[in-house]
C-alpha cells in the first residue's frame, strides 16, 4: 500500500510540470514553389524582378499580364517586361519561361517594408494554371528588427529566412484562396496586429502555481502515509 502512494506521488508530480507547457501547431507548406522571383534593389532606385516559371509550356502572354499587375497591385508601374524562354542546359533539354522588368515600391525603403502582398497577388485568379506557391527572394537585403520573418492566417503561410553570401532574404508563400480582395500580406511586423507579431511562446501557468500543486500533492501524501504508519488498537485477550 505504501508503495502504491510513493508511485502515486511520483506519478503526480510530472503532471503538474506538464500542465505549464503547450506548443501551438501551425500549418504546413502543401505545394512546391511553383514561381520562382527575385528582387534587387537598383542603384538608380527603381527595383528589378526576375520571375522563373517551373512550367515550360506556360503562356507567355500571361506572365506578361501578372508581371504588369503585381506593378499595379505596388502602385509601381512595371515596365520594361521581357518574356524570354531559357534552357536549363541539362542533357534533357528542358527549358523555363523567365520574365524581366523593372518596378517601383516593392522594396520600400522609406517605410521600411517588403511589398510581398503585390508580388503574390499579381499572379492570382488564373484558374489554368493556378499558381499558389511561390519562392521570393530579395537579394542583398538583411533582415531588422522590423522584418517579417513568419505569418500565417486563414488565407496565407509565410515564412522567411536570412541568406549569406550573397546577402539577402528568402521567403516561402503559400496562398489558401485566389481572391485577392481576402488576402493581405503584411510587409514588416509593424503591420502585423500585436499578438500576431510576437514568435509562437509556449504559454505557462503562473511561478507561484507549481510550488503550491507540489506543496499540496506532497503534503496530501504524507498525510495518508502516516496515518498508515498509526498502530491499530491492540485486540483484548479473553
Amino acid at each position: 500500500m505504501r508503495f502504491g502512494i510513493l508511485a502515486l506521488l511520483a506519478c503526480l508530480v510530472p503532471v503538474a510540470f506538464a500542465q505549464t507547457e503547450t506548443s501551438p501547431s501551425e500549418p504546413a507548406f502543401a505545394i512546391p514553389p511553383q514561381v520562382f522571383i527575385t528582387v534587387t534593389k537598383h542603384s538608380m532606385g527603381a527595383d528589378m524582378v526576375r520571375v522563373t516559371v517551373r512550367e515550360a509550356n506556360y503562356n507567355p502572354a500571361l506572365l506578361q499580364f501578372q508581371c504588369g499587375a503585381i506593378g499595379k497591385f505596388a502602385d509601381g508601374n512595371a515596365r520594361g517586361i521581357e518574356i524570354k524562354t531559357k534552357s536549363l542546359g541539362s542533357e534533357s533539354g528542358g527549358s523555363v519561361i523567365q520574365a524581366t522588368f523593372a518596378c517601383e515600391n516593392l522594396i520600400d525603403y522609406k517605410n521600411d517594408r517588403l511589398n510581398l502582398d503585390a508580388i503574390v497577388k499579381g499572379f492570382l485568379g488564373s484558374s489554368n494554371p493556378m499558381i499558389s506557391s511561390f519562392l521570393i527572394q530579395f537579394e542583398g537585403e538583411k533582415i531588422n528588427d522590423n522584418t517579417i520573418q513568419s505569418y500565417f492566417d486563414d488565407t496565407v503561410i509565410l515564412e522567411g529566412k536570412a541568406l549569406a553570401n550573397p546577402d539577402g532574404i528568402e521567403y516561402r508563400v503559400e496562398v489558401l484562396t485566389q481572391d485577392t480582395r481576402e488576402i493581405n500580406i503584411p510587409g514588416s511586423l509593424a503591420e502585423i496586429p500585436e499578438e500576431q507579431a510576437k514568435p509562437a511562446t509556449r504559454t505557462a501557468l503562473h511561478p507561484l502555481v507549481v510550488p503550491i500543486l507540489l506543496i499540496g500533492v506532497l503534503a496530501t501524501g504524507a498525510l495518508v502515509y502516516f496515518a498508515l504508519l498509526k498502530p491499530g488498537q491492540k485486540k483484548r485477550k479473553k
